[in-house]
C-alpha cells in the first residue's frame, strides 16, 4: 500500500491524538462513575465550552447555542420564521441550507454563478438594495467551486438595507478568519467535521439578540427550562435550540480544537493553506486539466475542483492522495496539517498521469 497524503479536508478533517485525549479521559472517568462526572460536565465544562466558542467567533455567550450539527440548527431556525419572508439563494448551494427553504415553501429569488465559480455579487446586492427579498441565506465557502464569498460586504449592503443574513459556515470555520463582532450576521451556523477538525456530531449556531426577539425559538430541548419559584418553566433564550443529551464526547472534543487552532491562530492558517493552494495551483497550471473556475487563488478558498476525466481519480486513488472523488469531478484541499512536500507529491503525482 503507498503511503498517504491527505488533501481532503473539505470532506473530512482529520482528528489531531492530543484533541481527543480530554474526551477519552472524560469517557475512562465514566467507566467507573458516570453520573458524577457527566454532571460535573454539565455543571462546570459545559458553559465554559460555550464561552470558548463566543470568544473564538467574538460573539456573546448569550446568543450561541451548541447543536449536533449546521442543518440540525438552520433547520430549527427556519421554522421560527413566519412563512412569508422572501429568500435569496445561491442555486449550487449546499442542499441543507437550500431545501429547509424550498420545502416549506419560502419565496426563493435565485442568483447564479455565470463563470461556473464567480457568484454574481452585484446581483445580490441590487436584490437587496431594491428590497426585493428579507433574507440572504449563503455559503461562506462553496462547497462545489471553493468560491470564498466577501462576508463583510454581503453582510454590510444587507444591515444597510434591512435584510436578514443567514450563514453556513461549514467549509470556512477553523480556516477562516470569522469576527462576528464586526459582521453582520444574523443566523450563524456550521459543522464541526471539516476545517475545526473536531469529528462528527457537534455544531455552532450563533443568532443576533435582534432576531431571537423577533423570532423566538419554536423548538424545546437540553436548556429550554429553568426552575422558577419551584417549578420548571420554558424559557425562551438560545439555548432553546440545544436538543437534550448534550454530545458530551463530541464537544469535549470541540473545546481542545478551538484551544489548538487559537494557539494555531486562524489567520496564520489561512495564510498558509493559501500559500500552500497557489503552490499547487501554479503546479499543475501547465497541465491540460480542467478546473472549476480559474487556476488562481482570487475569491478562492484553499480547495480546487477538477474534472475527473480518462481515470485521473483513480489514478491518484492508486497513488495514495487522498481527494473527493464524486459527480464527475475530483476536490483537493490544504489545511494546516499540509506541507510542501504533499504538494509535492499530489502534482508530481499529476505530472506522471499527463506525461509532462
Amino acid at each position: 500500500m503507498p503511503s498517504i497524503t491527505y488533501l481532503n479536508t473539505a470532506a473530512c478533517g482529520l482528528v489531531p491524538a492530543t484533541t481527543v485525549a480530554a474526551a477519552n479521559e472524560l469517557y475512562r472517568a465514566m467507566e467507573t462513575n458516570s453520573s458524577t462526572r457527566a454532571e460535573q460536565w454539565r455543571f462546570e465544562e459545559e458553559q465554559a465550552i460555550r464561552q470558548q466558542i463566543a470568544t473564538f467567533l467574538n460573539t456573546p455567550v448569550d446568543t450561541v447555542a451548541m447543536v449536533p450539527n449546521f442543518s440540525w440548527g438552520m433547520n430549527a431556525v427556519i421554522q421560527s420564521l413566519k412563512g412569508t419572508e422572501r429568500v435569496l439563494l445561491y442555486k449550487h448551494d449546499y442542499p441543507s441550507l437550500l431545501e429547509p427553504f424550498k420545502i416549506n415553501g419560502f419565496d426563493i429569488t435565485w442568483v447564479d454563478a455565470p463563470d461556473g465559480f464567480n457568484i454574481d455579487i452585484e446581483a445580490i446586492e441590487k436584490t437587496v438594495k431594491n428590497k426585493e427579498v428579507d433574507i440572504v441565506a449563503i455559503s461562506h465557502v462553496q462547497w462545489t467551486s471553493g468560491y470564498l464569498l466577501d462576508l463583510q460586504r454581503i453582510s454590510d449592503v444587507c444591515k444597510a438595507n434591512g435584510v436578514m443574513l443567514f450563514v453556513d459556515a461549514t467549509q470556512s470555520m477553523g480556516a477562516q478568519p470569522i469576527d462576528l463582532g464586526r459582521l453582520h450576521i444574523d443566523v450563524f451556523a456550521a459543522s464541526n467535521y471539516k476545517w475545526m477538525n473536531a469529528g462528527f456530531g457537534t455544531g455552532v449556531l450563533s443568532i443576533k439578540q435582534a432576531f431571537l426577539d423577533k423570532y423566538p425559538p419554536v423548538t424545546g430541548g437540553n436548556n429550554s427550562f429553568r426552575m422558577v419559584d419551584g417549578t420548571m418553566q420554558y424559557t425562551l433564550p438560545i439555548l432553546c435550540y440545544e436538543p437534550g443529551h448534550p454530545n458530551m464526547y463530541g464537544l469535549t472534543v470541540l473545546s481542545a480544537a478551538i484551544r489548538h487552532k487559537t494557539e494555531l491562530g486562524v489567520a496564520n492558517i489561512a495564510h498558509n493553506n493559501a500559500a500552500l493552494m497557489q503552490q499547487l495551483l501554479d503546479g499543475i497550471s501547465n497541465l491540460p486539466v480542467k478546473p472549476i473556475g480559474k487556476l488562481t487563488m482570487d475569491n478562492r478558498a484553499a480547495f480546487v475542483l477538477l474534472q475527473d476525466e480518462n481515470g485521473l481519480g483513480d489514478w491518484l486513488k492508486k497513488h495514495g492522495i487522498v481527494v473527493t472523488q464524486r459527480g464527475g469531478l475530483l476536490r483537493i484541499s490544504m489545511h494546516y496539517y499540509n506541507t510542501e512536500q504533499d504538494v509535492e507529491a499530489f502534482v508530481g503525482c499529476m505530472r506522471k498521469f499527463f506525461n509532462y
